[in-house]
């Protein structure tokens, strides 16, 4: 499955192009949350230390969480429905899409909300020490069965609740093509980051450098996006067959 994805993924470039140079921009004006300068998770304080840690990690990223959930909601919903024309007609009509894509808004945006409040449940977890092993396995847990989620919604142009409680059965259920999905996504960084590492080289210092790793983030992330929507797609031929 993977290569016919990539396959498709090749077809679809010129479709996708438009929207891999926009995120490449997001990431350029330094968009991104910033929770990894933090060290909140298990930071030997007391639980209100860590708290403390924690609300200030939030109060300096407010900006950009409410960029990454009103506005990225955006982006990604219109992404996404392009991705699923693009699997089941192969063009795009981008006026199309983004009507689409804000029908489907308000859902997609409820979507991310919830998953932000799973994702800060968990951190919470991580303020005592003795939880920490159980956050990570939940966090991994949550991040593979809840990653049809958002494909479903669009897929299926569902409710939100829908769209979560089927999108993490079908988490389950493709859980094992997600995880090695995810484990060669994890792979390719360790060698681009070994590479760099191993020629001394810092991508926030060099602009070139800095292009081309985030070209190559930006394509695995919209990769990553099109492997799910294919796997609703599959699933929908699955039932038809039942």
């Amino acid at each position: 499955m993977y290569k016919e994805i990539w396959n498709k993924y090749k077809r679809g470039f010129k479709f996708l192009l438009p929207f891999i140079l926009v995120q490449i921009i997001f990431q350029s004006f330094n968009f991104n949350l910033q929770f990894t300068n933090y060290d909140f998770i298990g930071e030997g304080g007391s639980l209100l230390e860590n708290f403390s840690i924690f609300n200030e990690a939030i109060s300096n990223n407010i900006v950009k969480i409410s960029f990454e959930l009103f506005v990225g909601t955006l982006f990604f919903s219109i992404l996404m429905v392009s991705i699923k024309t693009l699997l089941n007609k192969g063009t795009v009509n981008y006026g199309e899409s983004f009507k689409e894509g804000i029908s489907l808004y308000p859902r997609y945006l409820l979507i991310n909300v919830v998953l932000f409040l799973i994702s800060s449940v968990l951190i919470f977890l991580g303020f005592w020490s003795i939880f920490i092993p159980f956050m990570v396995i939940l966090m991994i847990y949550f991040n593979i069965i809840l990653t049809p989620c958002k494909a479903y919604l669009v897929y299926y142009n569902t409710s939100a609740g829908d769209a979560l409680k089927k999108g993490m059965a079908m988490g389950k259920k493709y859980s094992g093509e997600i995880i090695l999905l995810g484990l060669g996504v994890g792979i390719v960084f360790i060698v681009i980051g070994g590479i760099m590492s191993a020629f001394n080289i810092n991508p926030e210092t060099n602009l070139i450098i800095y292009s081309v790793t985030s070209f190559i983030n930006v394509n695995i992330q919209i990769y990553f996006a099109m492997f799910v929507m294919n796997i609703c797609k599959r699933e929908e031929k699955v039932q038809k067959e039942i």
